[in-house]
C-alpha cells in the first residue's frame, strides 16, 4: 500500500499551490471529519429508535434522577453501572430524550475520529491518517450505529483515546494516566471490554518500563472504585468469565425460562460473519492480510512502531474472537457481531494504517495463493450475506437457455434456473444468485487487479508482488466502496425527523397523563417515549420487553433481577391508571380494553416511527 501511497504523495508535491492546499493531507482529513458529521447529524434524526437505545436513555435517566440505582430490585442491570449513568447525566444536564442522548453520540463520534487520526499521525504518516478518517467517514453503517444513543460510540471514543494517549515512545505522564482511567471506564461501560485494561498493561510495561504504573494504577483504580461503589450486586455482571465462580447468591436462581429463544440456522450464522465482513472490511481485511504481510523487527523504523502494531493485532483479534464467540457461538444475538465489531474496528483500523509502511514488498507464492483464495471466499460470502439486498436483482439478470447441451438463441432469467431448473424456493433461489454474483465479483475484481498489475510499468508496482499490489489496491477499493458493502444499513430508516417525532409525542402524553399516574408499556421496542414522562410510575422490567420475561419461576426472585413474568404482568395490567399500546399490538389487547373499563383518548398525533402502525394508543382506567 505505502508505494501507491507515495506515489500520489509525490504527484500531489509537484502540483500548484493551490492545488497543494487543497489536496493536503491536513485538508483532506478536515474534510473526512466534516463528511462524517453531515451523515451522523442525518442518521441521528432519521434512524429508528431500537431497544437498545430505549434501555440505555431510560434507564440512564432513572439512575441519574435517583429514582432508582443499579442493581435495584425491578430494574435490570445487565451491563456495567456506565452504560446508562454517562447517557443519564447526559441527559439531566441537557433534558431527557432522544436528541441529548443521539447528539452526545454525535460529538463522542466525532472525538473518536480525532482520535484515530492523532494516532495515525503520530505513529504511520499524515496521508495515511487522513485515510484512515476517511474509512470511518465512508463507513455509513457504522455512522449510524454511532449515531445512536447506544454504547458502541461510547467504546469507540474510550479506545481510540486510550490508545492515542498510551501508543508510541515517551507518552507524558498525564496522557498515560488519562489512558488507564479511559480504559478503567470502558470496562465499567462494557463489561465485555474487560480485556482491554490488562492487556494493554502488558504494552504499557513493556514500551513505557517502570512508567507503565502511570497507566496502571489510574486504570485499575477507576475499576475498583465503582466494584466498591456497587459491591457485591456487581457480581452478577462477570458470572460470565471463565475460571472465575461467582456465589450462588449474587446470580438468578428462580428458575423458569427464558421466552427469547430463537433457533438459528447455521446458514444464518454464516451469513452474520460476511455481513458483518461487509461492514467493517477495511478493519477485518487489512488485519487478516497483516498476518500475511507482516516483517520481522529489522524491517521497522522502531521497536515502538513493531510493537504498536503487534499489540493492535493482538488486541483486534483476540476481541474479534471473543465476541464472535457471543454472537454465533451462541443463540441470544447472532447478528449482534456487526455492531459488536463496532465496539473495536479502530483498532484494526490503525493497525493498518501504521503497519502498511512496512508491508512485504515480496511475498512468496504459496501466500499469494492463499490471499487471493482467502479474498474469493470473502467476496463469495459477503455476496450471500446480501441476499435481502442483491437476491432480487441478481434473479432477474439473463441466463442462457440450454437445451441438450445447446445454447438457444433466447434468454431466460435467472429466477426461472432455479426455481423451475433446479426446484428451489424463492428465499434459497436469491440466495444462490447472490452468492454467484459475489463470486463473479471477488473473481472479476482479481482479474482486474491482475491485469493492472501484469501491463502497467510504474515502478511502485514492478517492485511489488502481486499478492501485495492486490491486497493494497483491494483495501483502497474495500474502503472506498463501504456505502455499497453495506447495502441496506446504509440507507436512512425514515425520511421523517424521529427525534422530533418522539417530542410531539412526549408532548402529546404530557398533556394527558397526571404526574403520578402508573402506566403500563406495550407501545414498542423502544421505551424512548416513557423518558419524556418523569413525573409518572412505571415498571422497569418492561424496558427490556420480552427479553427479561420470564415463562413461570419464582415472582420474588425475578422482580429482585428486574425479570418479569406473567404473575408481575397481571398485577401491572390490572393496576395501573394508564396502558399505553402501539397500534400493531392493539389487536392483542381488543377484548381487554373494554369501554366499560376503560376510556381512550386520541392517538399520538404521530407514529414512534415511519415504520407502519407506531402511533400509540392510550388507555385510561374508569
Amino acid at each position: 500500500m505505502m508505494p501507491l501511497v507515495n506515489y500520489f504523495q509525490n504527484k500531489i508535491s509537484a502540483a500548484p499551490k493551490w492545488v497543494r492546499f487543497f489536496w493536503s493531507a491536513e485538508f483532506i482529513a478536515i474534510a473526512g471529519v466534516l463528511v462524517y458529521l453531515f451523515q451522523a447529524v442525518g442518521y441521528a434524526h432519521t434512524t429508528v429508535s431500537d431497544l437498545d437505545e430505549g434501555a440505555y436513555l431510560l434507564k440512564g435517566w432513572l439512575f441519574a434522577t435517583g429514582e432508582y440505582r443499579p442493581f435495584d430490585p425491578g430494574i435490570s442491570t445487565n451491563k456495567s453501572p456506565l452504560a446508562f449513568l454517562l447517557p443519564g447525566y447526559v441527559q439531566l444536564f441537557f433534558g431527557p430524550g432522544l436528541r441529548s442522548g443521539r447528539y452526545f453520540a454525535i460529538v463522542l463520534g466525532v472525538l473518536a475520529l480525532v482520535g484515530v487520526w492523532w494516532t495515525a499521525r503520530r505513529l504511520s504518516s499524515n496521508w495515511l491518517a487522513a485515510g484512515a478518517v476517511w474509512v470511518l467517514a465512508l463507513s455509513s453503517p457504522i455512522i449510524k450505529v454511532y449515531s445512536m444513543g447506544v454504547t458502541q460510540v461510547m467504546i469507540a471514543f474510550m479506545l481510540a483515546w486510550t490508545l492515542a494517549f498510551l501508543l508510541g515512545e515517551e507518552r507524558p505522564w498525564w496522557q498515560l494516566m488519562l489512558s488507564g482511567i479511559l480504559a478503567g471506564t470502558m470496562m465499567m461501560v462494557r463489561q465485555n471490554m474487560m480485556p482491554v485494561l490488562p492487556f494493554l498493561a502488558l504494552y504499557a510495561f513493556v514500551q513505557h518500563r517502570w512508567r507503565g504504573f502511570w497507566y496502571v494504577l489510574p486504570g485499575f483504580a477507576v475499576t475498583a472504585w465503582l466494584f466498591y461503589m456497587y459491591w457485591p450486586d456487581i457480581l452478577q455482571l462477570w458470572d460470565w468469565v471463565p475460571l472465575i465462580t461467582i456465589p450462588s447468591e449474587y446470580l438468578y436462581q428462580g428458575g423458569g425460562s427464558s421466552i427469547w429463544k430463537p433457533d438459528i440456522s447455521i446458514l444464518s450464522r454464516i451469513s452474520s460473519v460476511f455481513q458483518s465482513v461487509r461492514v467493517h472490511f477495511f478493519a477485518f481485511f487489512g488485519s487478516l492480510m497483516f498476518f500475511f504481510l507482516w516483517q520481522g523487527r529489522r524491517k521497522w523504523e522502531s521497536d515502538t512502531k513493531f510493537l504498536a502494531a503487534i499489540t493492535l493485532f493482538v488486541l483486534f483479534g483476540g476481541l474479534l474472537f471473543m465476541h464472535a464467540m457471543a454472537a454465533i457461538g451462541k443463540d441470544y444475538c447472532v447478528f449482534c457481531l456487526m455492531n459488536y465489531i463496532a465496539f473495536f474496528n479502530t483498532a484494526g483500523i490503525l493497525l493498518v494504517v501504521i503497519s502498511a509502511p512496512y508491508w512485504k514488498l515480496q511475498m512468496p507464492r504459496i501466500a499469494q495463493t492463499l490471499v487471493v483464495g482467502l479474498s474469493l471466499v470473502i467476496f463469495t460470502g459477503m455476496g450471500f450475506s446480501a441476499f435481502e439486498d442483491i437476491g432480487s436483482f441478481a434473479l432477474n439478470l439473463p441466463a442462457f437457455r440450454i437445451r441438450e447441451q445447446q445454447i438457444l438463441p433466447s434468454l431466460i432469467s435467472w429466477r426461472d434456473v432455479f426455481i423451475y431448473g433446479f426446484d428451489l424456493s424463492l428465499n434459497n433461489a436469491r440466495k444462490v444468485a447472490s452468492t454467484l454474483v459475489g463470486m463473479a465479483a471477488g473473481v472479476g475484481i482479481t482479474a482486474a487487479i491482475y491485469w493492472v498489475w501484469r501491463r502497467q510499468t510504474w515502478h511502485w508496482v514492478r517492485i511489488t508482488s502481486f499478492g501485495t499490489f492486490f491486497v493494497s489496491v483491494l483495501l483502497i477499493i474495500g474502503g472506498a466502496a463501504s456505502p455499497l458493502l453495506g447495502g441496506s444499513y446504509t440507507n436512512r430508516d425514515c425520511d421523517m425527523d424521529v427525534i422530533a417525532s418522539n417530542e410531539l409525542i412526549a408532548d402529546h402524553l404530557q398533556g394527558i397523563i397526571p404526574a403520578g399516574s402508573s402506566i403500563y408499556w406495550d407501545g414498542g421496542l423502544s421505551a424512548i417515549p416513557l423518558v419524556y414522562l418523569s413525573d409518572t410510575i412505571i415498571y422497569p422490567a418492561q424496558i427490556n420487553s420480552a427479553y427479561s420475561f420470564q415463562k413461570g419461576g419464582d415472582t420474588q426472585e425475578a422482580q429482585r433481577f428486574g425479570l418479569w413474568n406473567e404473575e408481575l404482568r397481571t398485577e401491572w395490567k390490572e393496576t395501573s391508571d394508564f396502558i399505553i399500546v402501539e397500534e400493531a399490538r392493539y389487536q392483542n389487547w381488543q377484548q381487554y380494553l373494554t369501554p366499560a373499563e376503560f376510556d381512550e383518548y386520541l392517538p399520538t398525533p404521530v407514529g414512534t416511527s415511519c415504520v407502519e402502525e407506531t402511533r400509540l394508543r392510550i388507555f385510561k382506567r374508569k
